[in-house]
């Protein structure tokens, strides 16, 4: 995801705001918090992305929830996760010179200190995610959250020789995502992009209506508002 190139994609933020996601009946697994990279384990969507979610969630009746990992992250957080994932390629890779490992590293993180490129999560509309049951269990989809492999790639199962149960869980996932006027990464299964540049790449759009969000103010049990910067 990191290595498309978005930046030109102009941006006409339409102030749709940012919503805190415990006020959905989705389930909430704020990974980046519980690993110390996020200060805070709150959870905020724009709100025409939460409310599209919980219109999906709402027609299967219970028989799948949401499970989200992450949604929108400050620069401050993009950087930490970046750092981390760059230092834990050092170690792995010595041989790696700076170019190389700051290639490698893009290739699944987007690097937050570019001022001229606005990190998919920072505006609100892109989405970590899985489905669980009703039973509360995640669905297999062949590897777990932020596994930085090929495996992780949307299609990768696709293949004949492949697991048909993984193959059909990240079908319904991909399926119901890309009908409702999603865009899905082409390397992470379960990251997905509405109203940001990313997205309006992906589709062909014209605009992205979702610029940089920098400030978060608590407004109500259900909501926050949110003043958004645009580039």
């Amino acid at each position: 995801m990191s290595r498309l190139t978005f930046e030109s994609v102009p941006v006409r933020d339409d102030g749709d705001p940012l919503v805190d996601l415990a006020g959905y009946p989705f389930a909430l697994e704020p990974v980046y918090h519980r690993d110390g990279l996020a200060p805070t384990g709150d959870m905020f969507l724009r709100q025409g992305v939460a409310d599209r979610l919980a219109e999906l969630q709402r027609r299967w009746q219970g028989r799948y929830i949401f499970k989200i990992f992450d949604a929108y992250r400050p620069r401050s957080v993009q950087h930490a996760i970046y750092a981390g994932y760059e230092e834990r390629l050092r170690r792995e890779h010595p041989e790696w010179d700076e170019d190389r490992l700051g290639d490698e590293t893009q290739r699944f993180v987007t690097r937050a200190a570019d001022p001229s490129r606005i990190p998919p999560h920072a505006t609100g509309g892109a989405v970590d995610l899985t489905l669980v049951d009703e039973s509360g269990r995640e669905l297999d989809m062949g590897t777990g959250f932020d596994h930085f492999g090929p495996e992780a790639a949307p299609g990768h199962f696709e293949a004949a020789d492949r697991d048909p149960v993984v193959r059909e869980h990240r079908r319904l996932l991909l399926h119901t995502m890309l009908d409702a006027g999603f865009t899905v990464d082409d390397a992470e299964w379960w990251h997905f992009d509405l109203g940001n540049q990313s997205w309006a790449m992906r589709s062909g759009g014209s605009a992205a209506r979702y610029g940089e969000v920098t400030e978060v103010r608590p407004h109500s049990r259900r909501g926050a508002v949110a003043s958004a910067r645009t580039v």
